[in-house]
């Protein structure tokens, strides 16, 4: 796993619980020795997962919960790695439709050994598209918290079901995924059209 997701997982924590706390989840995972870590570096996953255990360990909080929250922590984090494949949509779902053909191509393009997992986004309706994710990391609960971080940066919600998981032994997670936009979001849209005409 790339370094940048280790910096943006520390900056999570910091934020959160503090620097002290960070400290002691790095003294307490022995294989996160030394502690540092590098954005374009390659580390194990096992390193982050050891990481995650110890730090909801200590806060007390379920897995599912705190890998949620950080995916929507990271996910304008991530962007900001390259601004041009996420500016330019008005809607989450042409946003996600654009993961695979073209956000994950880029990634390819700044770190060529970077793993990326494989989504495909169906569009059902103007609010509504079923997203299909599989990865071998089968961090379907980061998923989410990254969907909830886009939705979030456009100005919507987004209301999920999750019929099918990786994690209940099924080949793909399945995500039935509807969209709305937040009252205040609409009202300047609304705003601006009538401005425009």
């Amino acid at each position: 796993m790339k370094g940048i997701i280790f910096k943006a997982f520390e900056d999570f924590v910091v934020a959160n619980f503090g620097d002290e706390f960070y400290e002691q989840v790095l003294d307490d995972t022995p294989s996160a020795a030394p502690g540092v870590f590098v954005g374009p570096g390659t580390y194990p996953d096992a390193v982050l997962l050891a990481l995650v255990q110890t730090a909801v360990q200590r806060a007390g909080i379920s897995l599912e919960q705190a890998l949620t929250a950080f995916g929507r922590f990271a996910f304008a984090r991530l962007a900001a790695t390259a601004p041009a494949c996420v500016s330019g949509h008005a809607h989450p779902i042409s946003l996600l439709q654009s993961i695979d053909s073209i956000i994950h191509i880029e990634v390819k393009k700044l770190y060529p050994e970077a793993v990326t997992p494989r989504i495909q986004v169906v569009q059902l309706a103007d609010d509504r598209a079923q997203l299909c994710y599989h990865s071998e990391r089968r961090l379907c609960a980061v998923l989410v918290g990254l969907l909830q971080g886009a939705c979030d940066s456009l100005g919507y919600g987004v209301q999920h079901e999750h019929p099918k998981c990786l994690c209940r032994g099924d080949a793909v997670c399945e995500f039935d995924l509807t969209f709305h936009a937040f009252k205040e979001t609409r009202d300047a849209r609304d705003r601006a059209a009538t401005q425009a005409r």
